[in-house]
């Protein structure tokens, strides 16, 4: 073969077009397939040097001549129909590569001879060979040639489907005409269906044929050939997604009165139909449409809804749920367990139905799919159409509901039992176990029935069932409390939750599992439901009916559901011919059933799930339980120990059952599970283990048992926590099983077995793969030791700790924290166990090597540094020396960071409190170390900085002895005199942050010096100053509140302007430092500070404002009952000036959100407070948003039973709002829009509300309110992208409703100019065109945005685009 691939010039096309005319077959196969060689060399060479290959070009000329092309392309075709199939196939293979290397004359000439071939009648033999090639090159013919390509196909393949369907239709018997000409319509309809695909949205051949397309498509719905009916309705789903509005209604329309003159299926179905025929002129008579065209015509319905639901309308989905309902009528649903069969009137349409000795059985096949296809329409329009198909929803539910049992052939026996009912329980051991294994023993007896297909029924009516509970996930609550009268001639109602767990009998596996998963995915939302506050899920543990009735909507498992469904799940572990799916599915319902409140219930349904999970573990149990779960593969193993770890985690079980049922029944099986073979099993048997230990504590074992599984779980993690070769996945595990073993039961363990896992502890922190998993374990175990001195960790300590400071200078972040953290958990053991001989060039060390960690450059790792160190001294108080030579300095430079805040800071404090209690280094030299960070000059140290070191400094000086501190508080007060610019701020700040620590009224004269001293310089000419004493006059209130606080109010009540501001400041510094210490001091005080605050709610001034909106919400926090019923007053104020009390009003509410205030005691007053949004003011109004943003962030509990009424009106209102208005600025004008800040407010909210509680948010009615904000200003349009891409995995069905009404905004943006724009402007313009492309790729990715045909040539536009090129590469980037 390699002869002929030595090269690509024409000498050589000429040797292969040679040898494909040879006689040999092999010969001719070599040279085809060398051919093709060729040519995708030629392809790749003329890629790879930027030269197209599609179109004529000087380079393609010198490598193939168009005489050289035109004899391939004839050489190619000819050999499709070579006589050998291999031929044959080469050649298709090399008709992809000739399409993409040849000139657009070629690649039309070999279109036009293709479609000659598959529309040739005499070329039966080879037609499926020409129409794979025809396909080929619709697959793969360039993007360029589309059009002409589509243009020379599209009426050929439209008068081949019309001119041999007449053929086919006329014809009476299977001749091979007829057969020939069916053959070509498939061909066609095959070629067309792929065309529509690729081309249909963007040629503009094809568009021009899409009314000829639909109605040659359409006629072939009435064919009597079943695979032509089913081919079209495949060809007429592709043709919805790219015709216009109008041609997609005039097709459904069509198609819905033809469905609209069948008959129904059944005696109520057919009854339905000759009530929707009255009045019309029409009769039943004189209706010529067959099952077989009603079947085609309503799978080609749920094909068009599947692929275009979004885009039917109302009066569509009303016209065809009434149709379908004749075809699935609950009422025609049976069952062999009907006992009303037995009378005359419903018989007949019993064996109607049921019986194929009185029918054929194609018609009883027939009637099968056509139900089977109306439920899959059903559940396409709930999927797709879920604000359509809400008024039908009740109906589409109780058909569903009926035909889940629809199984006339069957007898269950058992119908009209609950399995909850006193009998069953009541059942001894042996007969339970009895019934289980003759539970499906009647599939035996239908082994000759095997043609028995109802069970797609159930399936469809089941997937049906599904998508309702997918489309009801945000509050699933009706699914548990509408009833329904699912059975026909039955009063007896159930709701579909009760329904499906009846169900679970089902005795088809795969309508069975679906069944089971179908309810799974319903508990899920439900548990999610409630945890998100849409709903209350009660369980036997929730006490009383009173919480039930106070907290609205109700799911109520405290009843019999939760046993229900514990009885259920464990017949199919059960049963003897249950499948290892439906096994596996009753395990998951399970495991998510531990999730809801009182989990699976009590120390009886534990204790029998507990046996079936050993059944599963143990292959080599009795035979009796061998014989009730006959799979123990793997994967149900692994599935199994998963059930176990949740049921003992999940914190929903009495824990004295848990271990009572857990220690005799499954315990021997875990351990075991550990030497399985498959590491995923043992990993999960080591996480169930973990599990063990604090059962056991929380269980109150006794100590006899504590020893027996100590000693258990030792001899199983033992050997897997010492072997090396293990995955790694087993090691970590084995290493946390050994945390927890250690920590809880090591009372139980012996000396040997404790130094033992020690030792191997310390293998695996020197091991590189293990050390990460290895200081986890060490810093679970040396909590424990803190609080259990008998846990001696003083045979590892120094060696631990060593290896502990090496891993410190590793790059690794996460390595380093961990070994921080481990070090702090460490230190803590130190001083408990006195009996440790530390070596004291170990803390030399450790110390240096964290002092390296004490910097700025990250805050958290230098807290968690410090919190280590003084850990140490804090244990050691010998390493003080160490602490000064190596930490001092690196706190001291921390101190002067403007970076340095929360947690680092407050370690910080800590620090150089334990410093001056172990004396390590004097109060008065560290002070003035810390004093000297702080030259004269502000542009040294800025105000965050003065403040930092100020705390140091008051921490340090309140640990000080008294006599000391009194000194320095006095020589603080004298050094007032003279000071100025950062002294004076920083010694103010001290006398403030010492005030908060210590009672400064309790030393004579000072509390009263210092607060002249403070009001004295809130009139100082320095900003900065005056600042630092009104947070300094509020903080020293906190311990001396009797002195201070009268002080303020005082001054409050005659102070205007700034003044009056900076007292406020100080009240508001002080009510925050009172909350911080439980506000318990603060509540005495409320009556006398409110007053001052409604008083001054009325200010003109905005500042002064927001000061007292902030102390009014820090005083909610703590006084609820007091604060809310003053701010539900003054929201009802109607003064003349209270757009300002209103204003106040929202934004103390949004502070007192933020704060977490108790929910429960703000809830009854948020109906009042969101009156605000409908205030006229538009200051009030954004306010008002603002609190609505906070509710949803913080509180979402608040706001979700409120949104529909009071919020979400208001929303749209405001997301839409416009107010611009020109301002005359002289040479120019300048337009401003006042309602903006309203608008993002508006939008924040929303987006805030998908992530927090989307089931209150109406998504189709906020489109068209995010439509507009597209093409809003730039700051709008940002924020709309962003909604948009998290709807993408969320609401996709909506944005994929309304992707053609974002095309024309995003088209603005993506397509933004430039200008004279440079700089940052410039960029600021291309990361918004990026930004709309973010958004443009995520809506392409959507199922079904492709179909929409304006968005799909928008995205094709421009992905085609070279300006767009560089940002699409941009974005891509991003995204990988």
């Amino acid at each position: 073969m390699s002869r002929g691939s030595s090269g690509s010039g024409p000498m050589n096309y000429n040797n292969l077009l040679k040898k494909t005319e040879h006689y040999d077959k092999d010969e001719r196969y070599m040279a085809i397939s060398d051919l093709c060689e060729a040519l995708k060399r030629n392809a790749a060479q003329a890629n790879s040097e930027g030269v197209s290959a599609n179109s004529s070009s000087n380079y393609n000329a010198q490598l193939i001549d168009s005489q050289t092309e035109r004899r391939i392309c004839s050489a190619v075709l000819g050999l499709l129909d070579d006589s050998s199939n291999d031929v044959q196939t080469v050649a298709v293979k090399t008709l992809s590569v000739l399409l993409i290397s040849v000139q657009e004359e070629q690649v039309v000439e070999i279109a036009d001879r293709l479609c000659t071939l598959v529309l040739d009648k005499s070329k039966s033999d080879l037609r499926d060979v020409y129409a794979i090639g025809l396909k080929t090159l619709v697959e793969t013919v360039p993007a360029s040639m589309g059009n002409v390509v589509s243009h020379r196909l599209i009426g050929r393949l439209v008068e081949g489907i019309h001119g041999n369907a007449a053929v086919v239709t006329g014809a009476s018997g299977g001749n091979s005409d007829e057969k020939a000409s069916e053959e070509i319509v498939l061909a066609c309809l095959n070629v067309l269906t792929d065309l529509l695909t690729r081309f249909g949205s963007s040629a503009n051949s094809i568009t021009l044929q899409h009314e000829a397309l639909l109605n040659v498509t359409l006629s072939q719905l009435a064919s009597p050939r079943p695979v032509v009916r089913k081919r079209s309705g495949t060809t007429i789903g592709v043709l919805a997604t790219v015709i216009s509005d109008a041609l997609l209604h005039r097709l459904v329309d069509r198609l819905l009165e033809q469905i609209d003159r069948a008959d129904g299926l059944g005696k109520s179905g057919k009854k339905r139909a000759r009530n929707a025929h009255k009045g019309s002129g029409r009769t039943l008579s004189s209706s010529d449409l067959r099952s077989a065209d009603t079947r085609a015509l309503i799978r080609t319905i749920c094909t068009v809804s599947g692929t275009v639901g979004h885009r039917l309308n109302q009066a569509h989905i009303d016209r065809i749920v009434p149709i379908f309902l004749r075809f699935c009528d609950p009422d025609d649903a049976v069952t062999g367990d009907d006992e009303d069969l037995d009378n005359d009137e419903d018989m007949g349409d019993a064996c109607e139905s049921g019986n194929a000795s009185v029918e054929d059985e194609a018609d009883e096949a027939m009637k099968i799919e056509l139900r089977e296809s109306c439920f899959a329409g059903f559940e396409s329009f709930v999927l797709r159409c879920p604000a359509l198909i809400q008024p039908h929803l009740d109906q589409i539910v109780l058909s569903s509901l009926a035909y889940i049992r629809y199984d006339p052939n069957y007898s269950y026996g058992d119908e009209d039992d609950d399995v909850d009912e006193e009998d069953e329980e009541n059942k001894d051991d042996e007969e339970f176990e009895e019934e289980e294994d003759d539970e499906y023993s009647d599939e035996d007896d239908m082994s000759d029935e095997e043609d028995d297909e109802n069970w797609k029924v159930r399936r469809g009516a089941i997937r049906t069932l599904t998508a309702v509970v997918e489309a009801s996930k945000h509050d699933p609550s009706k699914l548990w409390l509408a009833e329904y009268a699912w059975r026909k001639n039955s009063e007896k109602k159930a709701t579909v939750a009760s329904a499906l767990v009846n169900r679970f009998k089902e005795r088809e596996e795969n309508c069975r599992v679906d069944i089971i998963e179908c309810f799974t995915r319903l508990l899920s939302y439900t548990v999610a439901a409630a945890s998100s506050g849409v709903l209350f899920l009660a369980s036997s543990s929730t006490n009383g009916d009173e919480t039930l009735s106070a907290t609205g909507v109700v799911v109520d498992l405290r009843t019999n559901v939760s046993s229900a469904i514990v009885k259920a799940c464990e017949k199919q572990l059960s049963a003897k011919k249950g499948g290892e799916r439906s096994k596996s599915s009753a395990i998951a319902l399970l495991s998510t059933l531990c999730l809801a409140p009182g989990g699976i219930g009590g120390l009886e349904q534990i204790t029998s799930v507990f046996r079936y999970m050993k059944s599963i573990l143990n292959s080599d149990d009795d035979a009796k339980l061998r014989r009730q779960v006959m799979a123990n593969s793997k994967s149900l193993k692994l599935e199994a120990l998963c059930l176990v770890r949740v049921m003992l985690s999940c914190k929903k079980h009495h824990s004295a059952y848990i271990k009572q049922a857990l220690l005799p029944i499954l315990l021997p099986e875990i351990c075991q599970s550990v030497n399985e073979d498959w590491y995923k099993v043992i990993a999960e048997a080591l996480r169930v283990i973990m599990e063990i230990p604090s059962l056991l504590l929380a269980g109150s074992a006794t100590k006899d048992e504590m020893d027996d599984v100590a000693n258990s779980l030792y001899t199983a993690i033992e050997p897997r926590l010492s072997e090396h070769d293990l995955d790694q996945e087993i090691k970590e595990c084995a290493l946390s099983a050994s945390a927890s073993l250690l920590s809880i039961l090591h009372s139980s363990l012996s000396t040997e077995q404790k130094n033992l896992f020690f030792t191997l502890l310390l293998e695996r922190l020197k091991n590189e793969t293990t050390r990460i998993a290895a200081i986890k374990t060490l810093s679970t175990i040396a909590k424990a030791a803190q609080t259990n001195p008998e846990l001696d960790l003083s045979p590892i300590m120094n060696e631990t700790l060593s290896q502990l400071s090496i891993l410190l200078r590793q790059q690794s972040r996460s390595l380093r924290q961990g070994a921080l953290e481990c070090i702090d958990t460490l230190s803590h053991c130190l001083g408990q166990q006195g009996n440790v001989n530390m070596d004291d060039s170990l803390f030399d060390c450790v110390l240096k090597d964290l002092s390296d960690i004490v910097v700025d450059t990250d805050l958290h790792l230098c807290h968690v540094g410090l919190s280590a160190s003084n850990s140490i001294l804090k244990a050691q108080p010998s390493t003080g020396s160490y602490v000064k030579c190596h930490i001092l300095p690196a706190i001291l430079t921390l101190s002067k960071s403007p970076l340095l805040q929360d947690a680092a800071l407050a370690s910080l404090l800590r620090l150089l409190e334990q410093i001056i209690l172990t004396d390590a280094v004097s109060f008065d030299e560290l002070r003035d170390l810390l004093a000297g960070q702080i030259s004269e000059g502000g542009h040294k140290a800025g105000k965050q900085v003065i403040s930092n070191i100020a705390e140091c400094i008051a921490t340090i000086a309140a640990v000080t002895p008294p006599s000391k501190r009194e000194s320095f508080i006095e020589n603080t007060i004298s050094a007032f005199e003279g000071s100025h610019g950062n002294t004076k701020q920083l010694n103010l700040l001290i006398a403030g942050d010492l005030g908060r620590k210590v009672n400064l009224s309790a030393i004579p004269g000072v509390a009263d010096s210092l607060q002249k001293i403070f009001l004295l310089c809130l009139d100082s000419d320095n900003e900065d100053t005056k600042h630092a004493a009104a947070l300094a006059l509020g903080r020293a209130s906190v311990a001396s509140m009797g002195t201070f606080l009268p002080g303020i109010l005082l001054s409050l009540e005659s102070s205007k302007g700034k003044k009056q501001y900076l007292l406020l400041s100080s009240l508001r510094e002080f009510i925050h430092c009172c909350r911080e210490t439980g506000g318990v001091a603060l509540s005495s005080n409320i009556s006398l500070i409110l007053p001052h605050l409604e008083k001054n709610c009325r200010n003109e001034e905005e500042g002064v404002r927001t000061m007292v909106a902030e102390c009014l919400g820090s005083l909610a926090c703590i006084e609820p009952k007091t604060i809310l019923p003053v701010l539900e007053k003054l929201a009802k104020d109607d003064a003349e000036d209270k757009r300002l009390v209103h204003w106040t009003v929202g934004n103390a509410v949004k502070f007192a959100i933020g704060g977490h205030i108790s929910s429960n005691e703000l809830s009854q007053f948020m109906p009042t407070f969101l009156l605000l949004l409908q205030e006229d003011d538009l200051a009030v109004k954004n306010v008002a948003l603002l609190m609505v943003y906070s509710a949803v962030h913080h509180s979402p509990q608040l706001v979700a039973g409120l949104m529909k009424d009071q919020i979400l009106p208001q929303i749209y209102d405001l997301a839409q709002l416009n107010l611009e208005r020109k301002v005359d600025l002289g040479p120019f004008k300048h337009t401003v829009d006042d309602a903006l800040p309203l608008r993002k407010a508006a939008l924040s909210v929303f987006a805030t509300c998908l992530e927090k509680c989307p089931s209150s948010l109406d998504i189709p009615s906020f489109m068209p309110v995010l439509a507009k904000a597209l093409a809003d200003v730039e700051d709008i349009q940002l924020q709309a992208h962003q909604i948009i891409i998290s709807m993408c995995s969320r609401h996709p069905i909506p944005l994929v409703a309304a992707a053609d009404s974002f095309v024309d905004p995003l088209d603005k943006t993506v397509n933004k100019k430039k200008g004279t724009k440079t700089g940052t402007e410039l960029e600021r313009v291309y990361e918004w065109i990026k930004s709309g492309l973010r958004v443009m790729i995520a809506l392409s990715m959507l199922d079904g945005a492709m179909n929409n045909r304006k968005f799909a040539d928008f995205v094709n536009r421009i992905k085609n685009s070279s300006k767009h090129e560089p940002f699409l590469k941009a974005v891509e980037e991003e995204r990988n």
